[in-house]
This record gives structure tokens, sequence and C-alpha cells, in this order.
């Protein structure tokens, strides 16, 4: 039986299986003989991971001895939502016009809830020049009717036009169109005519009545119902730690957050530090016999133990407890959840810490490989990279990659693209045109009649007649941490002549077999550079389980800096594609310990203790519990002869310093660690341990992320600003014969030098030649 047929029939059931939750919701409390709303899950009993040792286990837990379901919710848990089309996807209004008349968004729900109920509420405009009879816009969800907007003769604007669609339609995934039908005459329209348009606006809202199903207490289900993939919102996930915690405790932390972190991806998350845990909703608590909850009841913890469990304040909400008998159990409990969650089941699973082997450098799963050609289709789904309609909408390729690439005298990256569109008698292939960008940056354009011997080559089974090849190239300096390679058909129907009808649902594809090639790229920066940590969290990211890094946080940290580390581990994980399965969690009295470390600095300017020295290897310092800038007043003058500005970035840092209300600054530092040469310290202080959340969350709104450059970042008052006063240092490796054209690229005053250095050389070769020459003579 198809999808589509089965999905209604999906539906239904889950509607049955709360329909008693909600009579208990409408008619009061049920009974005690009542029968609960869904039949009682099999009792919890730990098992061992596959291909885990089951040593540890306890024993098997008897039917007989097994909890009691629990009973039926008092109250179904209904709540009502509602979304604009921009919240769903949408870049701006839906333009439909008579070449590119289907526009929609794409959105899910969640696995856990039905929808049962939905209305539209939408607004827009049409073209005054329609015929009302003969025009409208048909709205469709999942291909389902939902309703026609009509086209109103002396009111082209539409506002507040509501239309229920039945909670039959919707699944995980849904697709919500709007298909534009519209004439301006009874015959001989011109879809290129500028009289055929309509607009929805990204105002409109979509509104749904949602109620919660019982949850499952079993780990297979993980991630859900912690995460949900449908969900576009941004994941809000609590911790609950122990009151002290150890290294080994934050450490295990940052596991599960960089997890969480990498399964959110674009949706970003955040991860409030909620004390003894969360009234409502779902939590992640990590436990110990000396550190357990309030009101959560476990069983005796015979080692490294991952559970789910009923909130106990809250019924319809789950926690996922790691726990162990010491920190170093939280630690390996924590990395085989996050590296080893599919082989998870039942309510609880005694597990053993897997054995984690060393990564390469540079191999993040979400990183494009630099060592061979890569395949679109290797990027996105095939489905992404095709359209409907002469004007199909914009086809995008997102690729992450090390933002320290560098070529032989910025030699650029070629991409190889095959296209597909109908030809002949149908598009005017000699005026249509594939555009292409990359992260907004007009790179060119191609016709879509191209070299389609190449084509075929590269796209086998590719008709000569509607396949087309185009080589472009990428610059070096074009290619950030995260980058956006579109492309746009923009088609141009054939004249056939007047009154003969012109196809429109035409289907154009760019190839899943299109490649794009950073092979001849090395990996060689200069640093610090404090964009490459918010694009990418590099150079932390350059070994993607955070092997080679140590987050240095107070020895009693504040929930606020809690919260910021746990943020910035779900970061790394969404930047890489991988946990932060070795990172390491240091004090500042254990600073040996980890030494040979890239350092992540992480507190209050008051609460460093000891690990305020590492700030000696920046142009910054604390001057009694405040930061300060070291000024240089050195002869001033002669750095910015050949160039530095430094000094007046100093001067300017100094000035806002002073500026900023008392705490309100926080700090974002770059710089080479004091401990190990080579290695890199990227410190993030606030005068408050409050202002380290904001300084945070700012790294995750796109326009205030812009803003960090350079090796220090101030933010004050919602305003960040940045500068370049401290020195700078190489990381990564060149072969011998490339170094000199990257060191000295882009400065003059060093080509300069090193013209002066030749001349000088071949001055004294020649005297000494000459001198030799005048003594053989004189003999």
């Amino acid at each position: 039986m198809s999808t589509d047929r089965t999905l209604p029939a999906l539906l239904l059931a889950l509607a049955a299986a709360v329909q008693p939750a909600l009579a208990a919701a409408e008619d009061g409390p049920r009974s005690p003989e009542a029968p609960p709303a869904r039949a009682a899950a099999r009792p919890p009993a730990a098992r061992a991971v596959a291909g885990l040792p089951a040593a540890a286990l306890p024993p098997a837990v008897p039917p007989e001895a097994a909890p009691a379901a629990p009973g039926p919710l008092a109250r179904a848990e209904t709540r009502r939502e509602s979304f604009t089309l921009r919240q769903l996807g949408a870049l701006g209004p839906l333009a439909l016009r008579g070449t590119s008349e289907l526009g929609g968004v794409q959105f899910g729900v969640r696995a856990d809830e039905v929808v049962t109920a939905a209305s539209l509420d939408l607004s827009g405009a049409m073209s005054p020049a329609l015929i009302p009879e003969l025009s409208n816009v048909t709205v469709t969800l999942n291909e389902q009717y939902v309703g026609t907007i009509p086209v109103t003769k002396d009111q082209p604007r539409f506002d507040h036009v509501v239309m229920d669609a039945s909670p039959l339609f919707f699944g995980p995934d849904n697709r919500l169109n709007f298909r534009f039908s519209g004439r301006y005459t009874p015959k001989c329209n011109d879809m290129l005519s500028g009289l055929l348009w309509s607009t929805i606006a990204d105002t409109s809202t979509l509104t749904l009545t949602l109620v919660r199903l019982p949850p499952r207490h079993d780990l297979a289900e993980l991630p859900s119902p912690f995460f949900d993939a449908h969900e576009k919102r941004p994941l809000v996930l609590p911790f609950v730690l122990p009151a002290a915690p150890g290294a080994g405790a934050l450490a295990a932390a940052g596991i599960v957050s960089s997890w969480f972190g990498q399964l959110a991806d674009f949706r970003g998350a955040s991860f409030p530090v909620a004390g003894d845990g969360p009234r409502t909703g779902n939590a992640v608590v990590l436990a110990t016999p000396e550190a357990m909850p309030p009101g959560l009841a476990m069983p005796p913890i015979a080692g490294p133990t991952v559970e789910v469990v009923a909130n106990p304040d809250d019924p319809s909400g789950s926690l996922l407890v790691v726990a162990g008998r010491t920190e170093a159990e939280l630690v390996g409990a924590a990395q085989a959840l996050a590296l080893g969650s599919r082989a998870l089941g039942g309510s609880s699973a005694a597990v053993a810490p897997p054995s984690i082997a060393g990564r390469a450098p540079y191999d993040a799963p979400a990183w494009i490989a630099t060592d061979r050609p890569v395949k679109f289709g290797e990027l996105v789904n095939a489905a992404d990279l095709e359209g409907v309609g002469y004007v199909p909408g914009t086809v995008h390729v997102p690729f992450r990659t090390a933002p320290d690439l560098a070529t032989w005298r910025d030699r650029a990256f070629p991409v190889d693209v095959v296209y597909r569109a109908p030809g002949g008698p149908v598009v005017d292939v000699a005026a249509s045109r594939l555009d292409v960008a990359l992260n907004d940056r007009y790179l060119g354009s191609a016709p879509l009649a191209g070299d389609a011997g190449l084509a075929r080559t590269l796209w086998p089974g590719s008709a000569a007649a509607d396949a087309a090849h185009h080589r472009l190239d990428l610059p070096p300096y074009a290619v950030f941490g995260r980058n956006d390679l579109s492309f746009a058909f923009d088609a141009r129907p054939l004249d056939r002549g007047e009154c003969v009808a012109v196809p429109n649902d035409l289907r154009m594809a760019v190839s899943p077999d299109s490649t794009i090639d950073l092979s001849r790229a090395y990996h060689v920066a200069t640093l610090p550079n404090l964009q490459f940590f918010v694009n990418s969290a590099f150079p932390f990211s350059r070994m993607a389980d955070l092997g080679e890094t140590a987050v240095v946080l107070p020895r009693r940290p504040a929930p606020a800096e809690v919260e910021s580390f746990l943020d910035l581990m779900g970061r790394v994980g969404s930047l890489t594609g991988t946990p932060a399965a070795r990172v390491s969690v240091a004090f500042p009295d254990e600073l040996g310990r980890v030494s040979d470390r890239d350092l992540l600095l992480i507190g209050g300017l008051d609460r460093l203790g000891e690990a305020a020295k590492l700030l000696d290897g920046s142009a910054l310092g604390l001057d009694r519990g405040t930061l300060s800038v070291h000024l240089n007043r050195s002869l001033p003058g002669l750095g910015r002869l050949f160039g530095d500005r430094s000094g007046d970035d100093r001067r300017d840092a100094e000035a806002q310093i002073r500026a900023a209300a008392s705490g309100s600054l926080a700090a974002l530092v770059g710089a080479q660690s004091p401990l190990a040469a080579g290695r890199s310290l990227v410190a993030l202080v606030a005068e408050r341990p409050e202002g380290l959340t904001d300084i945070v969350a700012s790294l995750g709104d796109a326009q205030q992320a812009a803003a960090v450059q350079g090796d220090l970042s101030l933010r004050s008052g919602g305003v960040t600003t940045s500068y370049r006063v401290g020195p700078t240092y190489r990381v990564g490796n060149l072969p011998f014969w490339l170094y000199p054209a990257w060191a000295l690229g882009g400065s003059p005053l060093g080509v300069l030098g090193l013209v002066l250095l030749a001349a000088l050389l071949l001055s004294v070769a020649a005297f000494r030649l000459l001198r030799r020459r005048a003594g053989t003579r004189a003999g």
C-alpha cells in the first residue's frame, strides 16, 4: 500500500490513541477502573549495549517485580501554536508569476505529537488585471486540497483569508503549496506578461492545535523526545548537574551537549542549567550516587548507565539520565550515549566506555573532503537539485570546510556543473541561462545550451538535447567555513505563435554527479582570527572530537559559566558534525596537565584565578579585576609607517573598555597559548558570568557573528566591536617552495624587503667577485 494511503490511517490511529486522554481532559479525571489511554509498555529492564560487554549489568527484573505501568494522564497536554510562513522557511513573500506559478514552504510535526486542528490565515495581493472567473490561487497541503483564494476585481489586496485544513492531511514532513492560475484575457495570455502575478505575504500564519502523545521511555527512541528533527526551532534542553561538578562531570556534560548540538545542526541549541531539575518538560541529568537530584528514583548505580525516566514533576516530560559511580564512569556513559545511541534499547542500559580511535586532522564529518572531487549528491539529496517551472527558484548546495585553505597564487577551485532543462520547442535555450553564486557573491552565468557531449560523459544517461556542462571557478578568498553554492534557472519560453499553449509544468535539474574539487588546497593560516572560531570552531575543530582541546573553567563554575560551556560544545558539534567525545576540562590550578593542548578559557574576570595568566600572551590583561589593554608606547609612528595599525586599535579598544557600563562588558580574545608554541588560546571572559551567555548567544545570530573579527571582540550593551591588537602566529604546513609566496602575499613591504635583501646579497657577491679578479690582475 502506498504511503499516501497509509498516512491518513496512521494519523487516525494516533488520534485514537490519545482520544481517551482527550476525553479525560474534557470530562474530568478517569476512575481507577477506566482502561489506560494506550497499552502499557513492556517492563523496563536494563540490557547491554550491542557490541559492548555486559559484565556490569544488574540482574534482570523479573516480570512479577516490574513496576506497574503509569496510569493515564489526568489531562492530555494540548497546545496551540502559530507560525508565520517566514518562520516555516520562506525567505520573503511568495511571488507567483505566469512562469513561476508554484511556491510553498516545508515544515514538520514532532513524532510525539498529533495535529487535531489547523487553520490558515492568509494575506497578500493579486494583479488587478486578472479575470476573476478564470484566476485564483489554490492552496494544498501534501497535495491535498485545502482551499482557494479568489480574485476580487476591485480589491487587489486580500487580508485574513481564513481556511481550515484537515488534521488527516498532516504527517511528519509536510509541504504547504500555493499554485497560481491567472488569465488577463480569455485567450492568448502571454506567460511573461507583467499582468500575471500574485503574492502571498510571509506574515501569513499557520495555526496548529497539537496533542502530545504519552511518552515512551525507551532508549531505542533516542534522540526523541529530547530532540525531534522535524522541528525547525532552536533546541532548548535543560541540564541538571551535581552542585559542585568536577572536571569529569563537566566533560561528560560537554560531550552530551555536543551530541545534541550535532543533531540540532543549523537550528542551533542552548542548554540552560536547571539546578535541581525542570518542573516541566524534558531535561538531561548527570548523576552519581553522591549527587542524585531530589525526586529521581533510580536503582543503585552499578556502573556507567544511560536511562530514560519520567519527569517526577511532569508526567508528560522525560529525563535522560547519564549516571556513573565516579566521574570517570560519567564520561564513559556520555561517550557511549554520544557515539552508540543507536545500539541502546529498553528504559535503562548498562554501558561500557567505548574505545575511541584517534581522529585524523581535518576529518570532521560535516566538512567537505579536500583530497578528491566531491559530488553534489554527497552534499544534498538529488531531489533538492530539481525545480519545477520556467523559474523554479534557487537550488542550494551548502558545504562546509576548514577555513585555513590556501593555494598557490590563489588558484581557484574548479567546479564541474552538469544541468538539464527541456529544450526543443519548449524553452528558448539561447535566451535562457543558469546563474551561479557562492555565498551570495555572483560568479557567472551559463547558457542552457552548453557542451552536451561532455555533459553525457559526466551525467550518464542524459540526452544530448537537454543536458549541458559548465566549468566554473571558486576563488579561495570567497570560500569560508560555511558556504552556499547556489544555482538559479532563468528559462524563457520559446515563441510558438499566437494563441498556442505553452507548457509550464517543466522540470529542470542540476546533476548530483556535478563535482566540486578542493584537492589543490593546503592547510595554513595566520592566527588569531576570531572569525575562524565563530564560523568553524577553528583551530579547536582541526581535531573534530576536540582530542587536542582543553576547556578551562573556574573551580566552582557559576550556572551561567556552565551554560556558556555547554552552548559552545553544542555549537562545536553542529559545526563539525560529530560529538566532542575527547574534550578535556581543567581548573585553573591544573593548567600543567593540559599545557600541550589548545585552550578554551571561559569565566568571569574575578573568577579566573591562576588562569588569568593565560592572557599574558595577548595584548590584554587584568587590572584589579577589570580588563585592560597593554598600550605600546615605544615608537608609535614606526609601526604605522610599515602598515601596522594595531596601536590605533589598542587605543580604541581601551577607550571602549573604559566607556562600558560597569558589569556589562564581555570579551572574546584570541592569542597564542603562553604554555606551548603553536597552540592557541580563545578566552570568553566577562565582568559578570551572565555576560558570557550573552556573547555566546550572539554567535548564533548571523549579523552579530559577522562583527566578530581580529583577535579581540568586545560586547557591551548588545553591540559587538572587534579589533586587531596583538601579535600573530602561523599554524599549518606548506611545501617549502610555496611558503615565500604565502608569507609575502598581500604585503608590499615584505616584497620590497625581499627585493632589498636580494639586492644586498647580489652586491656582496659581486663585490667579492670583482675584488678577487682585481687581486688576480695585481698578482
